[in-house]
């Protein structure tokens, strides 16, 4: 069973065995994710939230928050039945590219739910393995190096998702620290963020990061016009409590705070910005596992640290 701590991800397990067997194979087309950051925390953990009070920042009518992210309820294993019956606590599946008026979070929630139910006993990965390590080559690694597409069906289901809702593929895949993503994307936050992280071309990325090294956080930016998958699995958005801070860059961002089922607390921000839409999540523990013990003024000083009106 995976842990139940919710966490952004390039996906679940499965994915996670697609990696390792096409990156193992002998195909010398392959070009495949790497996350090669600091701590490879592919995903990242989120969920529900009780507010408490920040200073004299003042509750707000949430258009945005975590809530509209919801592309509805996820498994934990083969089937929600199945969760269901060994009493698994209910979770769900969240956009990280947008809002559902947006053709980025309809392409994902297209494409989540043919993928959800594509493949789930292995077969075909198992045969398209084969076939690669018989061959050595990957036929989807030249236009689709930058997802996990290991079958001619997921592939037409790309086409048809990215032409539907008019969008680009990532390409260009490249990873390293902070001062290697500000040289790729530009200065967008300040000496108190460090970490790695892995980027595309487009601008995309996804940070694995420190606060004054000291309070472990991920922050994904997905920049609009692009079909982008990765996605959080969530124990469910209901009870968070959301409100709007005013960084110091002039833009407002979306404050959610709560406890998950381990009764830690979480914190979650959200930029809906013209050009991207940013996500941070504060870990509750750092890498060696303990608390994260941060306050008040470090959730608004992480939100300062960023640039938004340069994302």
């Amino acid at each position: 069973m995976r842990d139940t701590t919710d966490k952004i991800k390039m996906d679940v397990a499965r994915k996670a065995e697609i990696r390792e067997k096409l990156m193992s194979s002998t195909a010398k087309t392959t070009e495949l994710p790497r996350h090669n950051v600091k701590k490879k925390v592919v995903t990242t953990v989120l969920v529900a939230a009780v507010v408490t009070a920040m200073g004299a920042t003042a509750y707000a009518a949430i258009t945005g928050g975590i809530g509209p992210l919801s592309l509805g309820r996820s498994s934990y294993g083969p089937s929600i039945e199945e969760d269901i019956k060994h009493s698994m606590p209910p979770r769900e599946e969240w956009s990280l590219q947008g809002y559902p008026d947006t053709p980025e979070y309809k392409a994902c929630a297209e494409w989540n739910k043919f993928e959800q139910s594509y493949d789930r006993d292995g077969k075909i990965l198992d045969k398209a393995d084969e076939e690669q390590k018989r061959t050595g080559i990957n036929p989807f690694g030249e236009k689709y190096g930058d997802y996990l597409i290991y079958s001619q069906e997921m592939a037409d289901k790309v086409d048809e998702i990215t032409a539907k809702y008019n969008l680009k593929l990532h390409t260009g895949m490249d990873d390293g620290d902070e001062k290697r993503l500000e040289e790729k994307v530009g200065d967008i936050f300040n000496d108190n963020i460090t970490g790695g992280a892995y980027f595309f071309d487009d601008g995309t990325f996804q940070m694995d990061a420190l606060y004054k090294n000291k309070y472990n956080f991920q922050i994904r930016r997905c920049v609009r016009g692009y079909f982008d998958t990765v996605t959080v699995n969530v124990g469910t958005h209901e009870g968070f409590e959301e409100y709007t801070y005013m960084t110091k860059s002039g833009i407002p961002v979306t404050i959610s705070e709560g406890k998950d089922v381990s009764g830690r607390r979480r914190t979650f921000i959200t930029a809906n910005l013209e050009k991207s839409f940013v996500v941070i999540n504060i870990m509750p523990f750092n890498y060696d596992g303990e608390p994260n013990n941060y306050t008040d003024k470090d959730i608004k000083d992480i939100a300062d640290s960023f640039y938004f009106d340069k994302m």
